[in-house]
C-alpha cells in the first residue's frame, strides 16, 4: 500500500479548492509547480492541461524557463500537513519601519514559500535592492547658500594704474569691434604707428619688470600671513582649476551664441576639450602657508605669451616712450622695479588672491580697471612654431566663418572666455580689452564688459549669477585644499582636478604629496626649452650675465682637464662605465617617450580603459575624493540655475566622498593619460590630427598676404588718413585748404610716395619678414598651444 504522504499537497483541501481528480492526470512537472504555486487553476487553463502524449517526451515549460532565469533551482521537502513551516529569511531586520518595507511585503520576499508569476519573473529584484540599502551607510548632505559667503578686498598701498593710449578709450563706450583701420575708405581711426607689431626680437624685455609666481612673491606670502588666510594665488594660477566649478556648478551648460550672424555656420555650444580637460595645480607649502601655482609640466614656449608683453606696453605708454623699448634706441628705456607692478588683493574664506591691473578708466563702473588681452588669430593659434607661415592671415570681414571677427569671438568662447572672466572677478574688475593680431599686424579692438562675457557663459547679462556661482566655487576649492592639507599637512602638493559630464555630473580630485625637490623638477620640466626659445627667437638672455658666467666655468673646466692631461685607466674606466649608464637611462626616456607617443595618437577614452585595465603599482601616498553637487532654486531641484534675479534664491547641496584606497592610482593615472592626451602629445601625432586643418587655414594665409601686398600699395598711393572731427561743433585741427591741398597731393604718385616716406610713422626693423622656405614647411607642426591667445 502507498504511503499517504507521498502526495500530501494534492489532497489538501486548505490549499486547494479543487479535488485530486483532475490533477492526478496531470504531468509530473506541472505537480511539481502546483506545489510551489497553490491558486486555484483557471477553467480554461483546466480544461487545456491533458497527460502528456507518448511522443511528448522532453516536456518543455514556461514557469521552468522563467525561473532558471532568475535563480538556481532548490529541492522543496515535502511535509506532512500537522507539520509546522518555518520560512527561511536571507537577511535580518532588526526594525522593519527603518527599513522602508511593510512587515506583509517582508514575509512574502523573505519566505521560501509560495510564489506569484511576477515574483519569478522578477527574480529577487527586491531582495537584493533591500540589501544594497542597508549595507549603504547615509550621504552627508551639505547645504550652500551663495549670501552666507563674503568676497571681500584687501586694501593695501598700490602705485597709479595706467590708462590707455592713443585714444583708444573710445572702444570702452562702443559696443562691437572697433577696427584700427576702415576697410573701405582706409581711413584710420587710431593711430597707424599701432597698426605694425614691433618684432619680438626687437624688443628689450629685458626692460620690463620680472612676473613672480605666487611660490616666489615674498610681498604675497607676507600679506597672506598678515591677514590670516592659509592658501594665496595668482588668477592665472587659479582660472584653470576654477573652470572645472563652474562645469559641476551649472551641469555642463551650453554656451550662448545667439549673439553670432546667420553667416556663421552650425557653431558648437560647447567648450573645446583642451579646456573640459583635466587642470593641475601645486601648494607649495611656505611656513605656514601655501601658494598656488600652475602647473607647467606640459608648458611649451610660444611667440604669443612674449608679444602680449610688449602689446601691453604698447597700449599704455605714448609713442616716444615705448621706443625706448627698441634695442636699436639710443636712448634706452628705464628699467622697472618688481615694485612697479599694481595689483589687487581679494580674499574670501582661507583664500587670498592676487591680480595684476593692467588699465584703468574712471568713467568704467565699480573700480573703473579692466583687462588687456591679446587675440592672435587662427592661423597662429594652431601652429604657433612656426607662426611665420600663418602671419598672411587678415581679418577682413566682420561676420562669416573665416578671415573674420566673428570667427575669433567664436574660437575665444569656447577657449579662454571663461577663464578671462574668472580672473575679471578675481580681480574685481569690469571687464577686458581685446586687440587682434597676426604678429605682425593689429586689426581692431574690442571691450567686453563682464556682463557681455556672462551671457555667453550664463546665458543672461545681469552678473548676479555669474558672481554667486563665483562665490560657491571659491568656497567649494576651499573646502578641498582644507581636506588636501590635512591629509598631507606641512608639505606641498600636487593637486588634479577633472569634472566629468554624464547623467550626474561630478568631479574628481586627486591630492599627492611631493617633495620641494620634486615639484621644482616638474615645473622646470619645460625650462630649458623656454630659455632656448627665449634667446633664439626673442633674443633675451644672449649677453646676461648669468649665461657669461655659465660660459665661463665651462671654459675653465675644459681648460683645467686639457692641463691636467688625465688619462689613467682608471679615470677612462670610471669613465666609460658613467658613459654607459647614461646611455641606458637615455635609452628608457627614448623608449618610455615613444609609448607615450603611441599611445597619444588613441582616443582618450581608450587610453584610459587601458590604464584601468593594466594599473600601475601604487606609487606613494594619494588620496583622492569626488565631488557631487545639486543645485535648488526657490525651494525645487533644477539641473542648473538659469535666468537668475536678485530676488530669486539658489543653493546647492554637495557631498564630497572619498575614494576607496584600491581605487585612487587607478583613476589618477587614467585622469593623468587624458590630460596627456589632450596637451602632451608629440609633435608627429599633433601634425597627423590637424594636418587638414591647417592646410586649409595655411590657402587663406597665403590668399590674404597677397591681400594685404595690394592693401598696402593702395595706402601708399592714397597716403595715411587718420580720422579727425570735421564739420560744425567739431575742433578740427585741419582747414579747408588742408583737405583739398591733400587730394591734389595724391594726383601725383610720386610726391604721394615721397611723403609716405617722410610720414611712415613705422621703422625698417618693423617690415614684416619674408615666409619660411618651402623646406622650412616641411618641417613637423606642432599642435594647439596650451594657452591660445
Amino acid at each position: 500500500m502507498a504511503d499517504p504522504n507521498d502526495r500530501p499537497a494534492l489532497t489538501n483541501a486548505d490549499t486547494f479548492s479543487e479535488g485530486s481528480r483532475d490533477r492526478a492526470s496531470l504531468p509530473l512537472h506541472i505537480k511539481r509547480h502546483l506545489l510551489v504555486f497553490p491558486t486555484t487553476l483557471p477553467p480554461m487553463l483546466r480544461r487545456q492541461l491533458s497527460p502528456a502524449s507518448l511522443w511528448h517526451r522532453t516536456p518543455v515549460c514556461l514557469f521552468c524557463a522563467a525561473r532558471s532565469q532568475t535563480r538556481l533551482p532548490q529541492r522543496q521537502s515535502i511535509r506532512h500537513k500537522s507539520e509546522r513551516a518555518v520560512p527561511i529569511r536571507k537577511h535580518a531586520v532588526k526594525d522593519k519601519k527603518k527599513s522602508g518595507v511593510k512587515l506583509g511585503e517582508e514575509d512574502e520576499d523573505e519566505s521560501e514559500g509560495p510564489r506569484s508569476i511576477k515574483r519569478v519573473m522578477l527574480g529577487d529584484k527586491k531582495k537584493r535592492d533591500k540589501g544594497k540599502n542597508e549595507e549603504r551607510e547615509a550621504i552627508a548632505i551639505s547645504t550652500l547658500y551663495p549670501s552666507d559667503l563674503k568676497f571681500e578686498a584687501v586694501e593695501v598701498d598700490k602705485l597709479p594704474v595706467p590708462m590707455l593710449s592713443y585714444g583708444l578709450d573710445r572702444v570702452l563706450f562702443n559696443p562691437g569691434v572697433y577696427r584700427l583701420q576702415d576697410p573701405r575708405t582706409q581711413v584710420y581711426n587710431f593711430d597707424p604707428y599701432l597698426e605694425k607689431i614691433m618684432p619680438a626680437n626687437e624688443f628689450d624685455f629685458d626692460a620690463l619688470s620680472e612676473y613672480k609666481t605666487s611660490s616666489k612673491d615674498e610681498d604675497l606670502l607676507a600679506l597672506t600671513r598678515r591677514i590670516g588666510t592659509k592658501f594665496t594665488g595668482s588668477t592665472s594660477s587659479m582660472s584653470s582649476m576654477l573652470q572645472h566649478f563652474h562645469y559641476i556648478l551649472s551641469n555642463f551648460r551650453k554656451l550662448n551664441h545667439g549673439m553670432l550672424s546667420r553667416q556663421f555656420p552650425e557653431p558648437s555650444s560647447k567648450f573645446s576639450r583642451i579646456t573640459l580637460g583635466p587642470s593641475a595645480v601645486f601648494l607649495r607649502y611656505k611656513d605656514g602657508t601655501y601658494a598656488i601655482d600652475a602647473d607647467k609640466s606640459y608648458d611649451s614656449p610660444n611667440i604669443m605669451s612674449w608679444l602680449g608683453h610688449s602689446l601691453e606696453k604698447l597700449l599704455t605708454t605714448e609713442r616716444s616712450e615705448f621706443e625706448k623699448f627698441r634695442r636699436s634706441s639710443p636712448e634706452k628705456a628705464p628699467a622697472e622695479e618688481n615694485a612697479s607692478r599694481c595689483y589687487h588683493y581679494s580674499k574670501q574664506g582661507n583664500i587670498m588672491m592676487r591680480s595684476q591691473l593692467d588699465a584703468v578708466d574712471p568713467r568704467l563702473p565699480g573700480t573703473g580697471v579692466f583687462d588687456l588681452k591679446t587675440r592672435a588669430v587662427v592661423s597662429i593659434r594652431m601652429n604657433h612654431k612656426h607662426y611665420e607661415e600663418g602671419s598672411g592671415y587678415q581679418l577682413r570681414h566682420s561676420l562669416g566663418e573665416w578671415e573674420s571677427f566673428e570667427r575669433e569671438f567664436y574660437d575665444m568662447t569656447r577657449a579662454t572666455m571663461l577663464k578671462y572672466s574668472l580672473q575679471v572677478r578675481m580681480g574685481r574688475m569690469d571687464g577686458i580689452f581685446i586687440a587682434y593680431h597676426n604678429i605682425e599686424r593689429i586689426f581692431g579692438f574690442q571691450y567686453l564688459s563682464l556682463s557681455d562675457m556672462d551671457a555667453v557663459l550664463h546665458g543672461q547679462h545681469d552678473t548676479i549669477l555669474g558672481d554667486q556661482e563665483f562665490k560657491l566655487s571659491l568656497n567649494l576649492v576651499d573646502e578641498l585644499l582644507v581636506k588636501a592639507t590635512e591629509q598631507f599637512p606641512n608639505t606641498s602638493i600636487r593637486l588634479h582636478f577633472e569634472a566629468r559630464e554624464g547623467k550626474t555630473p561630478f568631479m574628481y580630485i586627486f591630492a599627492e604629496p611631493v617633495t620641494e625637490e620634486q615639484a621644482d623638477e616638474i615645473q622646470s620640466a619645460g625650462e630649458a626649452a623656454q630659455k632656448e626659445f627665449a634667446q633664439n627667437v626673442v633674443g633675451v638672455g644672449k649677453g646676461d650675465a648669468e649665461t657669461q658666467a655659465a660660459w665661463q666655468e665651462a671654459q675653465d673646466d675644459v681648460d683645467e682637464q686639457v692641463d691636467a692631461e688625465k688619462t689613467s685607466e682608471e679615470v677612462e674606466a670610471q669613465e666609460d662605465e658613467h658613459s654607459t649608464t647614461v646611455e641606458d637611462v637615455e635609452q628608457d626616456i627614448v623608449e618610455e617617450t615613444a609609448e607615450a607617443a603611441e599611445e597619444a595618437t588613441e582616443d582618450s577614452d581608450d587610453v584610459a580603459e587601458d590604464v584601468l585595465e593594466n594599473p600601475a603599482a601604487p606609487q606613494g601616498p594619494l588620496m583622492g575624493w569626488t565631488l557631487t553637487a545639486r543645485s535648488l532654486v526657490n525651494g525645487g531641484y533644477v539641473d542648473r540655475p538659469e535666468q537668475i534675479t536678485e530676488f530669486d534664491d539658489w543653493k546647492i547641496e554637495y557631498h564630497v566622498k572619498e575614494i576607496p584606497e584600491e581605487k585612487r592610482w587607478k583613476l589618477y593615472k587614467s585622469l593623468q593619460a587624458r590630460r596627456h592626451s589632450l596637451i602632451g602629445q608629440d609633435e608627429e601625432a599633433v601634425d597627423r590630427g590637424l594636418k587638414h586643418y591647417r592646410d586649409l587655414i595655411q590657402r587663406y594665409s597665403n590668399r590674404g598676404r597677397a591681400w594685404r601686398e595690394e592693401q598696402d600699395r593702395i595706402n601708399a598711393t592714397k597716403g595715411v588718413q587718420l580720422f579727425r572731427p570735421l564739420g560744425p561743433g567739431s575742433d578740427a585741427v585741419a582747414s579747408q585748404h588742408d583737405i583739398v591741398q591733400g587730394n591734389e597731393l595724391s594726383d601725383n604718385p610720386d610726391v604721394v610716395d615721397n611723403q609716405a616716406r617722410e610720414e611712415e610713422p613705422y621703422s625698417e626693423e618693423s617690415t614684416p619678414e619674408e615666409s619660411l622656405s618651402k623646406e622650412k614647411k616641411e618641417e613637423v607642426l606642432d599642435g594647439m598651444p596650451s594657452v591660445p591667445s
